[in-house]
């Protein structure tokens, strides 16, 4: 249940939930470092930090991110010039990834039918890509239903994956500019697409991503782009 609390949650209402059930099962009404963990839960609890970018990566996580992409080979024994020489052997290795990936990313297209899909193999990098195509996939088993309004150019969806509507996310959609909303808040905490979107977006035969849904830094020209930016800033 903590572990729920921790990242299993995507909105405050469902966090909060979650916690008092586990306090009562547990009794931990009287428990003083639980109040304090509360007291942080901005700190640590996902759904309350999903309107801040992270990349989909957790605080947790960040550690055993960058040490897994470092990968010293050093120790508190290690001298100097040993640790001078495996610093360079990493930067090189860093080096040579690099432009691996970026080679695999300008040769190489995964093969696609689809209109959505084909665009984003133009635009994203092969790992990108594979989030948002299973982003897609995801969206083709959900289920999306149209809530009544007033309002002419904006509607209102609730999105599912399960046929009764127990669990939804809800879907704002501004028809004249094609800007989407997602209760999930996916897009503003990892810059990708989530699959409720994508749904409403079959609906209304979009085969393209909006270019506002783009993020350079998930695209091929990432870093083309910046060098561009800075030698115009150079220029001027």
């Amino acid at each position: 249940m903590f572990h729920k609390c921790l990242s299993g949650c995507d909105l405050e209402s469902e966090f909060e939930d979650v916690w008092n059930k586990m306090v009562q099962k547990y009794g931990l009404e009287k428990k003083e470092w639980f109040d304090r963990l509360f007291g942080l839960r901005e700190k640590w609890c996902t759904a309350l930090s999903k309107d801040i970018f992270s990349a989909g990566i957790l605080s947790s996580q960040r550690v055993e991110v960058t040490n897994r992409a470092i990968s010293f080979k050093a120790n508190r024994t290690t001298k100097l010039l040993e640790f001078f020489h495996i610093f360079e052997a990493t930067v090189r290795r860093w080096r040579s990834t690099e432009k691996s990936d970026n080679f695999r990313c300008t040769t190489k297209k995964p093969k696609t039918k689809t209109k959505i899909l084909k665009h984003a193999t133009e635009v994203y990098t092969l790992n990108l890509y594979k989030d948002f195509k299973l982003e897609f996939e995801t969206s083709l088993g959900a289920y999306a239903k149209e809530k009544p309004t007033s309002m002419q150019y904006v509607k209102f969806f609730d999105v599912s994956l399960d046929e009764d509507y127990r669990h939804i996310y809800q879907v704002i959609y501004h028809c004249q500019n094609n800007e989407f909303m997602c209760s999930c808040m996916c897009f503003t905490e990892t810059g990708l697409l989530c699959f409720h979107i994508i749904k409403i977006m079959q609906m209304y035969n979009i085969h393209s991503i909006p270019e506002r849904y783009i993020l350079k830094r998930w695209t091929k020209l990432a870093k083309s782009r910046i060098w561009d930016e800075n030698e115009s800033e150079f220029n001027s």
